[in-house]
């Protein structure tokens, strides 16, 4: 099995829209999710992120760092074990952020040898 990273990112807007009930039915939406994954032995991680966020970058001709903000918010991670890229797209597909307009980026973690 392979490791991947999903970086779960937008649907904020959406969110904001609904009623406290509704949130409420979404949040037990993410819970089936992240319970699915868990109990497949899938899942391996993940946690949802504060909206403040720093996004750094170094100028190349000089030793300070510039402090920028991205575009999309990054709203949370997951970190899964799966066979493959289509694999872990197919554990993906009933993630509850596309219920929302939100997107999840997959990144397949490269090990490295210390």
């Amino acid at each position: 099995m392979k490791d991947y990273l999903l970086l779960i990112r937008g649907g904020d807007a959406r969110m904001a829209e609904l009623s406290e009930e509704e949130r409420g039915r979404h949040m037990q939406d993410w819970g089936a999710f992240m319970g699915q994954l868990s109990e497949s032995g899938n899942l391996t991680g993940g946690l949802p992120l504060t909206e403040d966020s720093r996004l750094l970058r170094k100028d190349g001709h000089s030793s300070e760092m510039l402090r920028d903000t991205n575009g999309e918010a990054v709203g949370g991670y997951l970190l899964l074990k799966a066979n493959d890229y289509d694999h872990a797209i197919e554990l993906t597909k009933s993630c509850p952020v596309f219920d929302h307009d939100g997107s999840v980026e997959i990144r397949e973690a490269m090990h490295m040898d210390m």
